[in-house]
Formats: structure tokens, sequence, C-alpha cells
């Protein structure tokens, strides 16, 4: 069976003030995360924390990190994902924080 390589943005949005879930690997794939940015659009410096959960919720990010107004954060690596794995993320103020995932999705 032929698999399908996709590069591709994983999700992007706005990160809510409450732990939630900013991507799901698809059934039946694969993925590698590759690159997230924050974006604080807000008049206030504003903290955030990203999580891998593969069963378990695991921080990505430094807890509560930090992001002056109108300052980005960028991180480069890899996370290999199964079907199932989440990628999660919270803020200290709703809607201020813009995000975006980018990745390879195999199926």
């Amino acid at each position: 069976m032929p698999t399908t390589l996709a590069i591709k943005t994983l999700g992007d949005g706005q990160l809510a003030a409450a732990k939630a879930t900013l991507y799901t690997v698809p059934a039946s794939t694969q993925a590698i995360l590759k690159h997230i940015t924050v974006v604080n659009t807000d008049s206030s410096a504003r903290t955030f924390n990203l999580y891998f959960n593969n069963g378990t919720s695991r921080q990505i990010t430094a807890v509560d990190q930090s992001l002056a107004v109108g300052a980005i954060y960028e991180w480069e690596g890899s996370i290999t994902m199964e079907a199932g794995d989440l990628i999660e993320g919270d803020a200290s103020a709703a809607t201020q924080l813009d995000y975006t995932l980018s990745g390879v999705e195999n199926s």
C-alpha cells in the first residue's frame, strides 16, 4: 500500500485560556511536528504553555513561557507522533496569542 507524505500546516488559530487541543494526528496517520510559532497580538505581555500528549500530557515549552507585546516565539525541532496523539496549548488570556503548527503527515 503506497504512503502519502504531506508537508502542511497542522494547525493554526488562537490559544484559549484553558488547555485545549491544537492538533490531533488523524487515524491511520503518523506526523512529525517541525515548527511552532506563537505571536502576541495583545497590548500586554502574556504567557503560554504547549504540550505533547501521547496518553500523558508533557510540556514542550518552558512553564508559563513569557511573550512580550508584539513578540514572536519560534520552536524548531522534531516530535514524532502516532494516530491519536495531540498537541495542546493554553494562554494567560484567551484569543490574544496566535499560533501556527507546521510539519509532515504520513498516511
